[in-house]
Protein backbone atom coordinates (compact mmCIF):
# COMPACT_ATOMS: atom_id res chain seq x y z
CA UNK A 1 0.00 0.00 0.00
CA UNK A 2 1.64 3.59 -0.70
CA UNK A 3 2.42 5.92 1.48
CA UNK A 4 1.96 9.48 1.90
CA UNK A 5 3.67 11.95 4.37
CA UNK A 6 2.81 15.36 5.28
CA UNK A 7 3.54 18.23 7.80
CA UNK A 8 1.64 21.06 9.32
CA UNK A 9 1.59 23.27 12.46
CA UNK A 10 -1.00 22.95 15.00
CA UNK A 11 -1.68 27.13 15.18
CA UNK A 12 -2.26 28.29 18.52
CA UNK A 13 -3.24 31.87 19.67
CA UNK A 14 -2.98 32.29 23.40
CA UNK A 15 -5.24 34.72 25.21
CA UNK A 16 -7.73 34.39 27.96
CA UNK A 17 -8.17 30.47 26.24
CA UNK A 18 -5.94 29.10 23.51
CA UNK A 19 -7.61 29.32 20.71
CA UNK A 20 -6.71 26.61 17.95
CA UNK A 21 -6.45 27.67 14.09
CA UNK A 22 -8.63 25.10 12.21
CA UNK A 23 -8.84 25.01 8.70
CA UNK A 24 -11.88 23.74 6.17
CA UNK A 25 -11.22 21.78 3.43
CA UNK A 26 -13.19 20.77 0.42
CA UNK A 27 -12.21 17.31 -0.18
CA UNK A 28 -13.40 13.93 -2.12
CA UNK A 29 -16.35 13.00 -2.41
CA UNK A 30 -18.14 16.12 -2.01
CA UNK A 31 -17.20 17.13 1.47
CA UNK A 32 -16.11 19.24 3.70
CA UNK A 33 -13.38 18.57 6.97
CA UNK A 34 -11.85 20.40 9.32
CA UNK A 35 -8.10 19.97 9.65
CA UNK A 36 -4.62 21.76 10.83
CA UNK A 37 -3.07 23.36 8.21
CA UNK A 38 -0.34 20.80 6.20
CA UNK A 39 0.90 19.48 3.30
CA UNK A 40 3.61 17.58 0.95
CA UNK A 41 7.29 18.64 1.17
CA UNK A 42 9.39 19.84 -1.96
CA UNK A 43 12.24 18.90 -2.81
CA UNK A 44 15.05 18.44 -0.26
CA UNK A 45 12.95 20.22 2.16
CA UNK A 46 13.00 19.32 6.02
CA UNK A 47 9.96 18.42 7.71
CA UNK A 48 9.94 21.81 9.09
CA UNK A 49 10.58 23.75 6.30
CA UNK A 50 7.91 21.98 4.64
CA UNK A 51 5.63 23.24 7.64
CA UNK A 52 6.26 26.14 7.53
CA UNK A 53 6.24 26.34 3.98
CA UNK A 54 2.54 25.12 3.60
CA UNK A 55 1.50 27.52 6.54
CA UNK A 56 2.34 30.38 4.99
CA UNK A 57 0.27 29.08 1.63
CA UNK A 58 -2.55 27.74 3.29
CA UNK A 59 -2.69 31.00 5.60
CA UNK A 60 -0.67 33.50 4.67
CA UNK A 61 0.90 33.18 8.32
CA UNK A 62 4.71 33.33 8.45
CA UNK A 63 5.37 34.48 11.43
CA UNK A 64 4.82 31.83 14.37
CA UNK A 65 7.51 30.54 17.28
CA UNK A 66 7.56 26.81 17.21
CA UNK A 67 7.58 25.06 20.42
CA UNK A 68 10.41 22.78 20.90
CA UNK A 69 8.15 19.30 21.74
CA UNK A 70 8.22 15.90 19.64
CA UNK A 71 5.91 16.50 16.70
CA UNK A 72 2.21 15.41 17.00
CA UNK A 73 1.95 12.11 15.01
CA UNK A 74 -1.29 10.88 13.01
CA UNK A 75 -1.14 8.11 10.91
CA UNK A 76 -4.42 6.35 9.02
CA UNK A 77 -5.05 4.46 6.17
CA UNK A 78 -7.37 6.30 3.59
CA UNK A 79 -8.02 6.43 0.07
CA UNK A 80 -9.11 8.12 -3.46
CA UNK A 81 -10.69 7.32 -6.16
CA UNK A 82 -11.15 3.38 -5.18
CA UNK A 83 -6.97 3.60 -4.29
CA UNK A 84 -5.75 2.70 -0.76
CA UNK A 85 -3.21 4.15 0.88
CA UNK A 86 -1.61 4.69 4.07
CA UNK A 87 -1.38 8.37 5.63
CA UNK A 88 0.97 9.95 7.58
CA UNK A 89 0.95 13.30 9.26
CA UNK A 90 3.40 15.04 11.87
CA UNK A 91 2.78 18.36 13.14
CA UNK A 92 4.68 21.06 14.86
CA UNK A 93 2.65 23.34 17.88
CA UNK A 94 3.03 27.01 18.00
CA UNK A 95 1.98 29.98 19.22
CA UNK A 96 1.02 33.33 16.83
CA UNK A 97 0.44 36.55 18.34
CA UNK A 98 -1.77 38.20 15.57
CA UNK A 99 -4.96 36.11 14.10
CA UNK A 100 -5.14 37.73 11.10
CA UNK A 101 -5.39 34.76 8.13
CA UNK A 102 -5.52 34.82 4.45
CA UNK A 103 -6.53 31.34 3.24
CA UNK A 104 -5.64 29.87 -0.40
CA UNK A 105 -8.74 29.45 -1.42
CA UNK A 106 -7.78 26.74 -3.96
CA UNK A 107 -7.53 24.44 -1.20
CA UNK A 108 -9.04 26.44 2.16
CA UNK A 109 -12.84 26.60 2.14
CA UNK A 110 -13.15 28.51 5.57
CA UNK A 111 -10.89 28.73 8.75
CA UNK A 112 -11.97 29.43 12.09
CA UNK A 113 -10.35 30.12 15.64
CA UNK A 114 -11.60 27.63 17.74
CA UNK A 115 -11.54 26.75 21.44
CA UNK A 116 -10.32 22.90 22.82
CA UNK A 117 -14.00 22.27 22.62
CA UNK A 118 -14.97 24.51 19.24
CA UNK A 119 -12.51 21.89 17.62
CA UNK A 120 -12.69 19.18 18.77
CA UNK A 121 -17.11 19.16 17.67
CA UNK A 122 -15.63 20.48 14.34
CA UNK A 123 -13.38 17.41 13.51
CA UNK A 124 -14.64 14.43 11.71
CA UNK A 125 -11.87 12.17 12.56
CA UNK A 126 -11.30 10.70 15.68
CA UNK A 127 -7.43 10.86 15.18
CA UNK A 128 -7.62 14.22 14.31
CA UNK A 129 -9.42 15.03 17.39
CA UNK A 130 -6.46 12.92 19.38
CA UNK A 131 -3.79 15.17 17.67
CA UNK A 132 -6.05 18.04 19.42
CA UNK A 133 -6.19 16.53 22.63
CA UNK A 134 -1.63 15.68 22.23
CA UNK A 135 -1.28 19.64 21.72
CA UNK A 136 -3.43 20.38 24.43
CA UNK A 137 -1.33 18.37 26.87
CA UNK A 138 1.59 20.08 25.67
CA UNK A 139 0.38 23.06 26.01
CA UNK A 140 -0.47 22.06 29.61
CA UNK A 141 2.96 21.04 30.12
CA UNK A 142 4.45 24.35 28.67
CA UNK A 143 2.50 26.77 31.04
Amino acid sequence: MPTEQCYGVIVVYKGEENLFLILRQYTIPAKYSWTFPKGHHEGQETPKETALRELKEETGIKEIELLDLPLIHEEYEASHDSEKYFKMNDYFLGFVEDKTVIIQESEIDLYKWATYEEASEAFTYSVRKESLQKAQEYLNMVK
